[in-house]
């Protein structure tokens, strides 16, 4: 049986949040945030083009930003959802950091991609958010089963198989939300 790592999730894997839609006129936008304050990630460039085909293919529109300014009450509505691309560090100051609580409170929606987990330690609102901290990744590309649990999820709707393996980044996480139930007793994760 291959090695699974303790509490994983491949690199590109997305935590979809959201508190009950967010509801504004005019076209679906998705707003991207990228600013790192730590580790840059070299694929930045690469997520944003993807999530910019993903919106054109779709019919929504992708705004791109390092600017932690973007984070205020009157920005943010005009926004479905906010991705945390790869950012890392303290990347929002507590004013920004308010805003975005209160957007998502009131129905914004956050999608969190690879190292969005390596952001905001210091702010526990958000590391609820995300689900859980970044603590370490194995060195190299390892190997690993990932369960799939529900294949009626849209997320995993497309495998055929209950197993999936894969070579990827894999993340160990610390400070894991007891709410999300896609890890079991053991730590591994469940698609």
């Amino acid at each position: 049986m291959k090695k699974v790592f303790n509490a994983l999730l491949v690199g590109f894997a997305l935590v979809i949040v959201s508190c009950g839609g967010n509801k504004r006129d005019g076209e679906p936008k998705v707003l991207v945030f990228s600013k790192t304050a730590a580790f840059k990630h070299a694929s930045i460039p690469a997520g944003i083009a993807a999530l910019q085909k993903m919106g054109q293919e779709n019919g929504f529109v992708v705004d791109t930003t390092k600017n932690a300014d973007m984070f205020t009450d009157e920005n943010l509505k005009d926004y479905s959802a906010v991705v945390f691309l790869s950012t890392t560090g303290n990347v929002l100051d507590q004013f920004q950091e308010a805003a975005f609580e209160r957007y998502i409170q009131a129905g914004g929606g956050y999608v969190g991609i690879h190292a969005a987990a390596d952001t905001e330690y210091d702010w526990g609102w958000y590391n609820d958010l995300a689900g859980a901290q970044f603590l370490s990744h194995p060195a190299g590309t390892p190997n690993a089963d990932f369960i799939i649990k529900d294949k009626n999820f849209i997320a995993t709707e497309f495998f055929t198989d209950s197993v999936w393996n894969r070579d990827d980044e894999l993340y160990n996480y610390k400070k894991i939300n007891p709410r999300y139930q896609c890890f079991d007793d053991l730590g591994r994760i469940h698609l």
